[in-house]
């Protein structure tokens, strides 16, 4: 999905997943973001077999770390955002991140999609996979499969009255989406979220125009 957006990892750029419920997206960015190896923090299986070289694994391992050390030193501030609306979910991925070594440039808060003001002022990427109603629905609640049918509805006004000049990339299952979030996809490409068939939508956000509906106040930050 990262890839797929065409976001630059060791730009400038930021990029915010306010649905992130346990940091997944946002910590597979910031590692990105500090040119982390994957799985240079953990072991595996094959490290048990008979023809596994320890030595050579070792160095790789060794330089894979040297590059990273290398990248952490030419990262200045925070470009990499996430939030929840679930306190504990914003917790646990702030603990998640630090576990994967990237919490120095991972911001992450607890608060509503639908009020989050932009966590920069430079536009950037929101990056979004959110509840389908298939386990979560986007009020948070584990184990329903009702959807609030206004919700996208509310994000795209949220993100005209305040996101204007950031892209944005929605993964869902509904060919509904666009019209839920009253705006017109520039991109959208079939990807599957395990067994679900899904679609990954490009939104490029504008602000408000006369020919739009009349945008409700914006909500608290």
């Amino acid at each position: 999905m990262l890839a797929a957006t065409g976001w630059d990892a060791h730009g400038e750029v930021p990029l915010y997943d306010s649905c992130c419920g346990s940091g997944t997206i946002a910590i597979e960015a910031a590692a990105m973001r500090l040119g982390l190896a994957p799985g240079l923090r953990r072991r595996f299986a094959f490290e048990t077999l008979k023809p596994h070289d320890r030595g050579v694994w070792q160095a790789l391992c060794a330089e894979a770390q040297d590059a990273a050390s290398d990248q952490a030193k030419r990262v200045t501030g925070v470009s990499v955002f996430a939030s929840d609306v679930s306190h504990r979910m914003a917790d646990f991925a702030q603990a998640n991140a630090r576990r994967a070594g990237v919490g120095q440039v991972l911001w992450v808060r607890a608060g509503d999609a639908l009020q989050r003001m932009p966590p920069s002022t430079q536009p950037g990427v929101l990056l979004l996979n959110p509840p389908y109603g298939t386990r979560v629905q986007t009020a948070g609640v584990a184990g329903s499969t009702a959807v609030d049918p206004d919700f996208f509805t509310q994000l795209g006004r949220h993100w005209k009255n305040h996101y204007a000049g950031w892209t944005a990339w929605v993964l869902s299952p509904d060919r509904g989406l666009p019209g839920q979030l009253r705006m017109r996809e520039s991109r959208r490409m079939p990807l599957f979220n395990g067994d679900i068939e899904c679609r990954f939508w490009r939104f490029d956000l504008s602000a408000w125009k006369a020919s739009d509906a009349q945008p409700s106040p914006a909500g608290p930050t």
